[in-house]
């Protein structure tokens, strides 16, 4: 199957990511429960990003090892990426709303500005190679948007390590 290694490795890459979830929970003052609403959203955001990356990653194996042909499972594949990242960048941009998290000191604008920019690139790409126009239904297609996963993953990951409160400080 065309990308298997680079699929194995980003889902090595995933698993990493949801385990340093639970450390970077567990440092500061989150692990006395005082989670501000920024914290929470990071936190959430960087589990479903890198949970969603690692389902993402290990489904076309499953196509792959029923015999699918490559070009329907891109297909899919892509489609249930753009469906998933639109959900998220709906959901994270309306938990910041209902618990005013763009009022707290430690929200970065430009880490959202930079998300929604490179959500706006990913969707039609995704959208693109899933209808086979273009992209012809091809793994680079469906690679895009699991490099933008990726990035919100590192974002939401040193943003949460960028904020943690220590008792000394």
């Amino acid at each position: 199957m065309q990308g298997s290694d680079v699929l194995t490795i980003l889902a090595e890459i995933f698993v990493a990511f949801a385990g340093f979830t639970g450390i970077v929970a567990a440092l500061g003052q989150r692990s006395e429960g005082k989670w501000r609403p920024v914290d929470v959203i990071r936190f959430q955001a960087l589990l479903e990003a890198s949970l969603a990356g690692l389902v993402l990653s290990v489904t076309p194996f499953g196509f792959h090892y029923f015999g699918v042909a490559e070009t329907i499972t891109w297909g899919f594949c892509s489609v249930v990426l753009a469906t998933y990242a639109t959900l998220f960048m709906f959901n994270v941009t309306r938990k910041q709303r209902k618990l005013r998290a763009t009022e707290d000191p430690d929200f970065v604008p430009g880490v959202r500005v930079i998300l929604l920019s490179l959500y706006v690139l990913v969707l039609p790409v995704q959208l693109l190679n899933a209808s086979g126009i273009v992209l012809q239904r091809t793994f680079s297609g469906f690679l895009a948007g699991l490099i933008y996963l990726l990035i919100v993953c590192c974002a939401m990951f040193l943003l949460l390590l960028r904020f943690v409160r220590t008792d000394a400080s």
